[in-house]
């Protein structure tokens, strides 16, 4: 009967025991141990959904996921954050599409087409009409695809989801057969910079090259960017190393195609100048029948590149058009193993996600330097700094140097804010050296942010050039209109035909010096001893000059005589000569005047 009650105290004591050490434990390891040391915590982040369209189509289209969904995601079955997620586009960007014409009246892409005041969606160049319809009767529906690549409505249950939801502005420049001519492109480019579009999409080229004057559709191209618009291009089909045109130019972002694998497509060019690179086969697209239908090119990258711009846009309505493509290329990805930018996917696969989250924090855009300068010469660095407005800058400066690794000196430290531009002037090459390099560096709310360019290292840089000071800034003005550059050649090349011309001249001049037609007396000089007046001299009989007639056939004498073939005697005329006394040129005894120097005889 003990035993019972003394086994239930002991357990009761024991689990006393337990329950107070359990509370004293936190409260003595909370005593002896240090200070807590403040600990950082980023707060007050955006938080959002994971969208995901219901395009029924949306699952098959690999190219615009790889496009707008984040290159790095989490682990699944997270699925990847996209683009969406931060905007899916605004209807107050415009995106022109300058191709075979689009089937405005698709269900999935009415809505985003852009309207002119009249109700109109555009032009066509062909036909000379505001209906740019595609007539396409073949069931390619070129303009069509390309802009459902660019805007095709999403999350609205039926097609494909486009990259962004922008307003396409259809400009009808190509035949039903995909052909057309420069004038009616650089005619619709035009037309498109006039009425509102910021990026302006060239699915269209050619291979040829040409030289000499620019081309209609270069000055069309230079027009919409003094403008402001972005203007994208195909880098075309054929596989080779170099790109088409209008790709090739120096204004417009050329675009070549990858496949699903990630590597460039077989079919796509690339070379020097290549800027980006996009999905461009098997692309799932709008088609001409109120359906969806698979389409490959470098035609239908450009448009994800558009696409992406028009959602950068939509996010900062101020980004100029240099600002625009500095971002699509730092924010671009490389495929493993290349380094940026290289000739085959330029500064790598445009990004959506990358790019819009390139302007949530502070992003320094590097808008304009020269690249060669002479080397006397100073110049400046303009930059500005995107991202979220209101941003302290409490220093930015270019730092340079004349090697990539030693950039050791410093321009004047600036202050300010986000949005806003900044220029450093007086800068120069120094003594001895070929090439500056140089980097722009912000401090925007305590944290360093630095530039990234094309050189060594993410380096900007500027070459000497080693012609003269006045022929560097004579060719740096001519270059800024090619037309005016081509007749300076065609002068210059006529004066460097000329004076070897003169020279001749000169020289027969010198072997024949022309013989004083008058005394010295004649010139004046210093005065002589005077001199008694001249003799009285008597006027002589003038008689007038025979009239002037052709030049006769000589009578002159015989001259010495031949033996023929058959041994008959032939006579030889030797017409008669005399010599020049102004220039010693023996002409023919019956001229007037010297074929020469022009002096005449009577």
């Amino acid at each position: 009967m003990l035993d019972r009650p003394t086994h239930a105290h002991r357990s009761r004591r024991v689990a006393a025991v337990l329950a107070v050490l359990l509370l004293a434990v936190p409260f003595f390891a909370g005593r002896s141990a240090a200070a807590p040391s403040p600990v950082a915590v980023v707060t007050d982040f955006p938080v959002h959904a994971e969208f995901r369209p219901d395009d029924p189509g949306y699952l098959d289209q690999w190219g615009l996921r790889q496009v707008v969904e984040d290159p790095n995601p989490p682990p699944p079955p997270t699925p990847p954050p996209n683009a969406w997620d931060v905007t899916p586009g605004s209807p107050s960007v415009v995106v022109a599409v300058v191709d075979t014409g689009v089937v405005w009246t698709h269900p999935d892409l009415l809505a985003n087409m852009w309207s002119n005041t009249d109700g109109t969606h555009g032009k066509d160049f062909i036909d000379g009409d505001l209906n740019p319809m595609d007539p396409d009767t073949t069931p390619l529906f070129h303009g069509t695809g390309v802009a459902g690549v660019i805007a095709a409505i999403l999350n609205n249950g039926q097609g494909v989801a486009g990259t962004a939801q922008v307003h396409v502005m259809a400009l009808r420049a190509l035949g039903t057969n995909g052909q057309g001519s420069s004038l009616n492109t650089s005619q619709a480019i035009r037309w498109a910079v006039d009425h509102g579009a910021k990026v302006i999409n060239l699915s269209l080229g050619t291979n040829e090259t040409f030289g000499g004057p620019p081309t209609d559709i270069q000055l069309a191209v230079d027009y919409a960017w003094r403008r402001g618009a972005l203007i994208v291009a195909a880098a075309g089909n054929a596989g080779t190393g170099s790109l088409d045109y209008p790709a090739r130019l120096p204004n417009v972002v050329s675009v070549a195609a990858i496949d699903e694998s990630g590597r460039r497509a077989s079919f796509s060019n690339y070379g020097s100048g290549l800027d980006i690179a996009a999905p461009g086969d098997r692309i799932l697209t709008l088609d001409g029948n109120n359906n969806v239908h698979y389409l490959q090119g470098t035609s239908f990258a450009a448009p994800f590149v558009s696409g992406v711009a028009g959602l950068l846009l939509s996010m900062d309505g101020n980004l100029t058009n240099v600002e625009l493509w500095n971002i699509l290329n730092n924010t671009a990805v490389q495929p493993s193993g290349q380094s940026s930018p290289n000739s085959g996917y330029g500064w790598g696969v445009v990004n959506a996600w990358n790019a819009l989250n390139a302007l949530s924090r502070p992003f320094i855009s590097v808008n304009a330097y020269p690249t060669s300068v002479s080397r006397t010469s100073t110049f400046g660095v303009t930059w500005s700094i995107r991202g979220p407005a209101g941003g302290v800058v409490t220093d930015t400066h270019v730092t340079w140097g004349t090697s990539p690794t030693v950039l050791g000196n410093t321009t004047t430290a600036q202050t300010g804010a986000t949005r806003q531009s900044f220029t450093a002037n007086g800068l120069s090459i120094p003594s001895g050296a070929d090439t500056l390099y140089f980097r722009v560096v912000a401090i925007v709310n305590g944290t360093t942010y630095t530039s990234q360019c094309a050189g060594p290292s993410g380096d900007c840089f500027v070459a000497a050039s080693n012609l003269p000071d006045f022929l560097f800034v004579l060719y740096q003005l001519l270059a800024s209109n090619l037309l005016f550059l081509a007749l300076f050649i065609l002068a210059l090349a006529a004066i460097v035909a000329f004076i070897p011309q003169r020279r001749a001249a000169r020289a027969r001049r010198y072997a024949y010096p022309p013989k004083t037609m008058s005394p010295a007396s004649y010139y004046v000089g210093s005065p002589g001893p005077p001199q008694p007046p001249p003799a009285r001299v008597q006027p002589r009989t003038v008689t007038p000059a025979p009239p002037i007639e052709f030049v006769r056939q000589p009578t002159s004498p015989a001259t010495p005589t031949a033996t023929g073939p058959s041994g008959a005697t032939v006579t030889r005329l030797v017409a008669a000569k005399k010599r020049c006394p102004s220039c010693g040129t023996m002409v023919a005894a019956e001229n007037l005047f010297c074929f020469f120097c022009g002096n005449p005889f009577r």
